[in-house]
């Protein structure tokens, strides 16, 4: 028993020393970076431009054909602009920014870590509060629940489960609150022995 709680302990440690990839299969987050391993920024200046990245994560398929999600930003902040990956010839039909429907021409093969768009936002906080980014399904979405979903060979719709809980994906200058799910069921795990 006290050897598994030194190696409980010592992966817990691990966890929160160093940022990874969400390991769980069939994930979507927002990232700051395109490895998926950076949810937050601490420090921004008011009017500074970053860039986002909506990712996909340890997918069970191998092909995707489109994908549905939208976004909301709590907090002082503009949207600039919006972007897919080139060589799909995507096209949106969400009808407005953080709100995605993308079908693509050519199917996208999928690996660990799939950029599915990349988003630029204006961070205007001159008081350098919390710029918080919730990750939910598109409105309206193809399938109940309010998470993202994606299209796959011969028509079939999946949904996906988000990086992170709460929706609460990505964050500004609000001291990474940033909770992912994996963390919370490492939690719920480790309550059961209290």
């Amino acid at each position: 028993m006290k050897k598994l709680i030194i190696l409980l302990t010592v992966l817990l440690t691990a966890s929160f020393a160093f940022a990874m990839v969400d390991t769980d299969p069939d994930m979507m987050g927002m990232y700051f970076d395109e490895d998926a391993d950076l949810p937050c920024l601490d420090g921004v200046a008011p009017y500074s431009t970053h860039n986002l990245y909506i990712i996909i994560t340890n997918p069970s398929f191998d092909l995707l054909f489109g994908w549905e999600a939208g976004y909301d930003l709590l907090g002082p902040a503009q949207v600039l602009s919006t972007g897919f990956p080139p060589e799909q010839l995507p096209l949106d039909v969400g009808g407005n920014p953080g709100n995605h429907i993308v079908g693509f021409g050519e199917p996208m093969i999928m690996g660990p870590v799939n950029i599915v768009a990349f988003v630029a936002v204006l961070y205007m906080d001159t008081e350098l509060g919390p710029l918080d980014f919730i990750l939910h399904g598109a409105d309206p979405g193809s399938l109940p629940g309010d998470l993202p979903v994606v299209l796959l060979a011969d028509g079939v719709l999946m949904t996906l489960g988000l990086s992170a809980a709460d929706g609460l994906v990505a964050q500004i200058n609000g001291g990474c609150q940033v909770v992912s799910t994996e963390n919370l069921s490492f939690e719920g795990i480790k309550s059961l022995y209290r």
